[in-house]
């Protein structure tokens, strides 16, 4: 033999199946609203990182000497027949920064190229980095000059 309670309507709401209450409702809205946001932004900055006229990926380092390190790194431009240039980074195992150099990608060449840059270092040469590239360079580089040349 089973006995039927009934539940106080104002303690657990009406057990009719009428619908949500108000609160859950906005609740739904609201995390609808959210993960539309979020697909919003993830794909913009998908679209970004995708339509970056110049992008470059560390490769491997070697040890030159005591104050110098080189570091190989794969460019890839949209627009070769346009100067760029990028900072390059140097790091110890502690992943601290022991040393960077901005190097000039000359107008002209490849599209994908393999380039090696020394990097002067105050302390051993563990791994290197990209900090970023650009196709605007700033006002103190002269493309023509050797200095940001790399190696």
């Amino acid at each position: 033999m089973s006995t039927t309670t009934t539940r106080p309507a104002d303690r657990y709401g009406r057990a009719n199946g009428s619908g949500g209450t108000v609160g859950g409702k906005v609740v739904a809205v609201i995390a609808v609203l959210l993960i539309g946001a979020l697909l919003f932004f993830g794909a913009r900055t998908i679209m970004n990182r995708f339509n970056e006229p110049v992008r470059a990926e560390f490769i491997s380092q070697e040890h030159i000497d005591d104050s110098t390190g080189r570091l190989w790194i794969d460019v890839t431009r949209k627009h070769p027949d346009t100067p760029a240039y990028c900072i390059v980074t140097a790091v110890d195992y502690s992943h601290a920064e022991v040393g960077r150099r901005e190097v000039i990608l000359p107008a002209g060449g490849e599209e994908h190229s393999r380039i090696a840059v020394d990097v002067p270092v105050r302390e051993p040469l563990v791994s290197g980095r990209i900090y970023g590239c650009s196709e605007n360079l700033p006002f103190y580089m002269d493309p023509q000059s050797s200095f940001y040349a790399a190696r």
